[in-house]
């Protein structure tokens, strides 16, 4: 199977990975809540029910405490005889205290709360002894805190794994995306050094193998000539590019008037590119001055142009407006060529970033020359920005640097 299958398969199966990996995550956590809740259920109703045992108990505590059965072995008592004692003369409020200090969480109110709430005996109130709603509101509220607290743990650390699953996702894709495109610029910059080689190859053992007239000389010198400027233009891409990821692009920067110098060079690219290939219109605005290094900046300039012609179908029109703000010099370019899909503009600026695929795609090239655009411009303090409507609909590259004043 071909790398271009591969690559396109392996996308949708670690999305599948990521969100299966998520969805059981997520299950876990709902069972693991659902544990929390049916235990933190049980051992409050133990409680509970703990508490009503509790409740019976001071029933039968405040009972005894009427009726206290004794071993009689007063005077005049047979022993072993059980004898009753009149009931104490306690009050009330009394007994209700005694309760109330031996079992903090029962209460005696004159109304039930629970259809088994006991009655107190006495003679003309009717007292119930209940559990103490606070106490069984405290209980519950108790278990809603708990349960809010394991699922904001349990929450917080599905967030974690999943934040951290995302991160080594994007780390993954991005070293992917790389890689990809590293092969791509292999092919690519192998297309780009055999064709001229191979041109440059055939035209010498023609020249060597038979006499020609002086016209067709001057055609294959002109042919050997493009494919030599190639050539050199392809190496030094690959050397400007070192220089940009060690950080040490040779900028040499100068005072310059952008329209005649624009001008100068639009019209050597166009004949180096085939006069009138490019449907060239300039608008250029007299009198703006910039601070640029102009070799560096030629070759911004020889790139997009280049892009234009490669990625736009005859007959062409590329337009060049240079203009200004107070403070900046604007310079656009745009094409009416193939376009560029909105989900590729965020990373047209990438190196050996290409739209498409390289085993299929018929336009050569490197992925170096936007990359080398950007860093360029960079390096003169400016930026650089790109905008298309779609496939189809041309592009338009934005330049802005300072202005000089003069």
């Amino acid at each position: 199977m071909s790398s271009r299958f591969r690559s396109i398969r392996s996308r949708p199966t670690e999305r599948l990975i990521f969100w299966g990996v998520a969805l059981l995550l997520l299950s876990q956590m709902t069972w693991w809540i659902a544990v929390q809740v049916r235990e933190s259920r049980r051992l409050q109703e133990a409680r509970i029910a703990q508490m009503r045992a509790g409740r019976a108990e001071a029933w039968q505590f405040d009972s005894m405490a009427l009726f206290r059965p004794t071993l009689g072995m007063e005077s005049g008592e047979r022993p072993g005889v059980v004898m009753g004692r009149l009931p104490e003369t306690r009050t009330l409020d009394e007994r209700i205290k005694a309760i109330e200090s031996q079992f903090p969480y029962v209460a005696a109110l004159p109304n039930p709360v629970a259809v088994d709430d006991p009655v107190m005996l006495t003679d003309d109130r009717t007292i119930y002894l209940t559990l103490r709603p606070e106490v069984l509101e405290a209980i519950r509220r108790e278990r809603t805190q708990a349960l809010w607290r394991t699922a904001g743990e349990a929450t917080f650390l599905v967030i974690i794994i999943l934040v951290g699953m995302t991160y080594i996702y994007l780390q993954l894709n991005s070293a992917m995306a790389v890689m990809q495109r590293q092969r791509n610029f292999v092919a690519s910059i192998t297309h780009e050094l055999k064709t001229p080689i191979a041109s440059i190859r055939i035209w010498m053992e023609t020249l060597f193998a038979r006499q020609l007239p002086p016209e067709r000389l001057q055609r294959i010198h002109n042919l050997m000539d493009g494919d030599l400027n190639r050539l050199a233009e392809l190496v030094g891409n690959l050397l400007e590019t070192a220089r940009a990821d060690a950080d040490k692009l040779e900028i040499q920067p100068e005072p310059l008037e952008l329209a005649p110098w624009l001008e100068s060079l639009c019209q050597d690219i166009d004949r180096r590119l085939g006069e009138g290939s490019l449907g060239l219109r300039l608008n250029l605005s007299p009198g703006l001055w910039a601070l640029i290094d102009p070799k560096a900046f030629a070759m911004v300039i020889s790139n997009l142009l280049s892009n234009a012609l490669k990625y736009a179908s005859e007959p062409r029109e590329t337009t060049i407006t240079l203009d200004a703000t107070e403070s900046q010099v604007v310079l656009s370019v745009r094409d009416l060529g193939h376009g560029i899909p909105a989900k590729e503009l965020p990373r047209i600026f990438q190196r050996f970033y290409r739209v498409g695929d390289e085993m299929t795609r018929s336009v050569p090239g490197t992925g170096l020359g936007l990359f080398l655009c950007r860093e360029i411009v960079r390096a003169h303090g400016g930026t650089i920005r790109v905008s298309s409507l779609g496939n189809g609909l041309g592009s338009t590259f934005t330049i802005r640097l300072a202005r000089l004043t003069r």
